[in-house]
């Protein structure tokens, strides 16, 4: 598998990490709403399997933005695919609050039946999101064989 290739070399291990603390830290930052002191309560109050779901979205987005790094670096490889699916499946996901009692970003720009609409099939959104970005890998070729 190509992916398994890139995460031999450390570097891309680090963009990885590195990229997905950073969106975690952004995204409990907006859903608290800018106040940490509540970070501890937006942990406490999460459904475990948004919890789930959003650890996997955070893992996948460091994986996508490495593996496209990755790409870009490449001489041989002029590509600038995947860009939008993975951009598409992050903005997604920062309208979506993962727990009851959190405001999500959404909230500020858009009308009150979209944000019903997102509370009520947020689950399968984050899914969705999920599946976005593996499409995403898929696309750039992570899953061939070399």
């Amino acid at each position: 598998m190509k992916i398994s290739e890139v995460f031999k070399n450390f570097k891309y291990v680090l963009i990885a990490l590195f990229s997905s603390i950073v969106l975690a830290s952004i995204y409990i930052y907006s859903q608290v709403l800018g106040i940490w002191q509540n970070v501890d309560l937006w942990f406490k109050v999460i459904p475990n399997y948004n919890l789930i779901l959003f650890a996997v979205f955070v893992l996948l987005f460091g994986i996508t933005v490495s593996y496209q790094i990755y790409i870009w670096r490449q001489k041989r490889i002029c590509s600038i695919k995947g860009i939008g699916t993975g951009s598409s499946a992050t903005f997604t996901s920062f309208l979506i609050a993962q727990c009851p009692a959190c405001a999500s970003l959404g909230a500020f720009f858009l009308p009150l039946s979209v944000i019903s609409f997102f509370a009520r099939y947020g689950f399968y959104i984050n899914l969705f999101s999920i599946v976005l970005l593996l499409f995403t890998l898929r696309y750039l070729g992570a899953f061939k064989k070399q």
